[in-house]
């Protein structure tokens, strides 16, 4: 029997959690006229009929892993055209960069096309790496260096390339939260008041940054997004975080959720604020100087803006009754709490 391309794949994917990512991303949920989708992108854009799917990830956009007839094993990601506007060139390009000089990152190959009503663009498969505990302190001490040698290698290409400024800074000055990064959550719920308040606060701290020193550096630092040995980084992905912000603000956010993975339910995805303080001393020691006063205000700001928009999260999460405990005592609103009292 004709195996089937992967619409089953695509099918268990859709079938583990209800969400209109399909509907309103590729204008279809249908698995197998998504794989026709699929199949006229790689002829089109990569020179090779679609042989099958062997994953789908379904989140902030829509994520395939192809194997193409001519046996080439590769990613392809349909982007939100909300999400990822005209940054998209200047993302592959660092990309492409750094994978030509080595760095862990997957060869961008061909050339965006619409696919749907997002745009799709592929990427070498990368396979490798070990999985690790984010709570190991020697892991952490890896995450935190390998977040320095990102921004490193990447930097040196600010201003040649367009690239979309970090959250809060690209936001105009009367929107407290960036869109939605998943198509469930709704932040007009009631009841969040204290939340945004506190966004409020480390926004106006932030917004004193932004005409401050800029780096380049990955938006979305967390082990889910990087795979590992226990001495480096051997391979990142989700590329579409590449963005600009003052770097002790991109250290910030990242030390909030470097631990998170949500793929994998038997690890703790939130840092204690040891471990948070922890990942930004760690990250100062392998820069080899201490974050000036001011720049240990931006860290604190960064962190609190990232917490409030992950409780923003559970909070609608919680009224929408897709996770109900997602106010408890645990999360996002937690840690906030914590680091706010």
């Amino acid at each position: 029997m004709e195996h089937d391309r992967g619409t089953s794949v695509i099918a268990t994917a859709i079938g583990e959690w209800p969400s209109a990512l399909e509907d309103v991303l590729l204008g279809t949920s249908n698995p197998a006229r998504i794989v026709g989708l699929l199949d006229g992108f790689t002829r089109s854009a990569l020179a090779s009929e679609l042989h099958s799917v062997t994953f789908y990830r379904r989140g902030v956009g829509a994520v395939f892993g192809v194997l193409l007839m001519d046996n080439r094993r590769v990613v392809v990601k349909v982007h939100r055209l909300d999400l990822v506007p005209e940054g998209l060139d200047g993302i592959r390009t660092v990309q492409r960069t750094l994978a030509e000089r080595g760095f862990p990152a997957p060869t961008p190959i061909g050339s965006p096309q619409a696919m749907g009503h997002g745009i799709a663009a592929a990427e070498e498969m990368l396979i490798a790496g070990a999985k690790v505990n984010p709570h190991d302190a020697s892991v952490r001490r890896v995450l935190a260096a390998g977040l320095l040698q990102f921004v490193e290698a990447a930097t040196p290409m600010l201003g040649i390339v367009q690239l979309p400024l970090a959250n809060p800074f690209g936001l105009p000055d009367d929107q407290l939260w960036p869109t939605p990064h998943d198509l469930r959550l709704d932040f007009s719920l009631p009841g969040a008041e204290w939340i945004d308040e506190l966004a409020k606060d480390a926004r106006s701290v932030l917004n004193q940054s932004a005409s401050g020193s800029m780096v380049i550096g990955h938006a979305d630092w967390r082990i889910e997004n990087l795979c590992m040995d226990r001495s480096t980084v051997v391979a990142i992905f989700d590329w579409d975080s590449v963005c600009t912000c003052p770097e002790a603000v991109l250290v910030g956010a990242a030390s909030v959720d470097f631990t998170t993975d949500w793929s994998d339910s038997s690890t703790d995805p939130f840092p204690s604020p040891g471990e948070s303080s922890a990942f930004v001393s760690e990250y100062e020691e392998a820069l080899g100087r201490r974050f000036a006063s001011r720049d240990r205000e931006l860290v604190e700001a960064a962190q609190i803006y990232r917490l409030a928009y992950g409780a923003r999260c559970e909070h609608s999460d919680s009224l929408l009754g897709l996770f109900p405990d997602a106010d408890g005592a645990s999360g996002f609103a937690a840690l906030l709490r914590s680091m706010t009292t």
